[in-house]
């Protein structure tokens, strides 16, 4: 990795160092430099304690002349993910520092432009680098407005440390996906455009720092997103539609040996969403949104607590065999508003949103000879509604060329209605059981930032 960051650095440097051969006399530059924090979960019950959580810190360079653009930026970013279960002897930790280093350029020749980005990924021992690029033409005078088709090769790096009784497995790894798309805008009418995209993703060979250890995994998906904006009215208005559908199947391994398996199928994503802007005629009224959101998928699959031995040991090991199904349905009504006074502006935003979650989740173990059935638990979500409002504000002060700007915000639960549990008492075998209650703070978030332009 560190050969990758000299090189980008190079290049930022001679770029940087490239004037006034790229940056022209009448161009306009600016520097942002911002941290944020997000507090996503903490949950604490007689059984499990969960935590999640996420600090980033980035800065970026860019300069504009006309449609032409550069862009350098750096991000690192820390994250935490646990969760302790003392009735299933289960221990999940993740947490990792990621540096990324990215370098972005587009050049627009009319009516044709062609963009191509690198970004240096490192995490531990672990570094990739990803590379994109694309190609396309735009004509705002003619019903054919836009045209774009690129690919990209992104890098998810991930780390995991996993117990479970007496079983020890740490992983850190670099999961590759290549991603190509296209995207057509027209226009029918000179205020009316029409925008569809398509992206397709297919995953590439991992990344793994310790060749002891092996993750493989086979992923596809497609994304189709359909966006209408129509601001011939007095009050402009946009439709967006966002449908989703993949499918995974990852394999761990240790010393050639599979020890634990996943599949996910049937993974769908559906989102509606209906936005009224903010309009010039009517400056007292604020943005509006209403949105419906769909997920579903089902998983299945199973993880050794003794991955260490040979295949003929494994039959006699204790594994642990899940299956997992569920969807959400969410609906989400949002409003904004824009205050500006002199060189202050401020934006506060109030939301609700209604989630309906259906979510079931079994666990066994095999018996002898992994045939047959033993310690058969189904968990069952006791919650049938729950209705979650968001404050969030934004602010920002411009002194000459500099700007400072400050974000934050706060998840509230609002209500909960729970589910009854179903009869299974003449089943055999069969133990039902929800989750316990927990004690659950956190969904809250803060950005600062300073920028500077020149």
């Amino acid at each position: 990795m560190t050969r990758v960051l000299i090189v980008l650095y190079l290049t930022a440097v001679q770029v940087l160092s490239a004037q006034p051969f790229y940056f022209k006399n009448d161009s306009t530059s600016s520097v942002t430099i911002s941290t944020s924090y997000f507090d996503f979960l903490r949950s604490k019950n007689s059984t499990s304690n969960t935590l999640i959580s996420l600090k980033k810190t980035f800065a970026e360079f860019q300069t504009h002349f006309n449609n032409d653009r550069i862009f350098i930026s750096f991000e690192n970013e820390r994250n935490i993910a646990q969760t302790e279960n003392s009735g299933s002897h289960v221990q999940f930790k993740t947490g990792q520092a990621i540096n990324r280093l990215k370098v972005e350029d587009e050049v627009h020749f009319k009516p044709f432009s062609i963009g191509v980005f690198f970004c240096g990924n490192q995490i531990k021992n672990v570094s990739t680098l990803d590379y994109g690029g694309h190609f396309g033409f735009e004509n705002t005078f003619h019903w054919f407005e836009k045209f774009l088709v690129g690919y990209s090769s992104y890098s998810l790096p991930w780390i995991f440390d996993l117990k479970y009784e007496d079983s020890e497995i740490d992983i850190n790894n670099m999961t590759k996906l290549s991603k190509a798309f296209y995207l057509i805008r027209i226009h029918p009418e000179v205020e009316t455009n029409f925008t569809f995209c398509f992206e397709k993703y297919l995953s590439k060979k991992n990344k793994n720092e310790n060749p002891t250890f092996e993750v493989k995994d086979q992923s596809t998906g497609a994304l189709t997103k359909f966006t209408l904006n129509n601001s011939t009215f007095e009050i402009p208005i946009e439709i967006n539609f966002s449908h989703g559908q993949g499918n995974c199947f990852v394999d761990f391994i240790y010393a050639w040996n599979s020890f634990g398996q996943s599949s996910m199928s049937n993974l769908l994503y559906n989102k509606i969403n209906f936005v009224i802007q903010e309009s010039n005629n009517f400056k007292w009224l604020p943005s509006f949104s209403v949105s419906y959101d769909f997920y579903r998928g089902y998983a299945v699959g199973n993880i050794q607590s003794w991955p260490f031995t040979s295949v003929l040991t494994s039959l006699i090991a204790n594994r642990l065999n899940y299956r997992l199904a569920g969807h959400v349905y969410l609906f989400s009504i949002e409003t904004k508003k824009h205050f500006a006074l002199s060189n202050f502006s401020f934006k506060p935003e109030f939301s609700v949103y209604q989630i309906l979650p259906e979510l079931t989740l079994d666990n066994w173990q095999p018996s002898y000879l992994v045939f047959g059935v033993k310690d058969f638990t189904r968990n069952i979500l006791p919650i049938r509604k729950a209705i979650i409002g968001k404050l969030a504000v934004a602010a920002s002060y411009r002194f000459e060329s500099f700007n400072l700007s400050l974000e934050c915000g706060q998840f509230i639960p609002l209500k909960t209605i729970k589910k009854e549990l179903p009869s299974l008492g003449g089943t055999p075998g069969i133990v039902v059981t929800q989750a316990n209650s927990s004690k659950i703070d956190g969904g809250r978030w803060i950005i600062v930032g300073i920028g500077v332009g020149f």
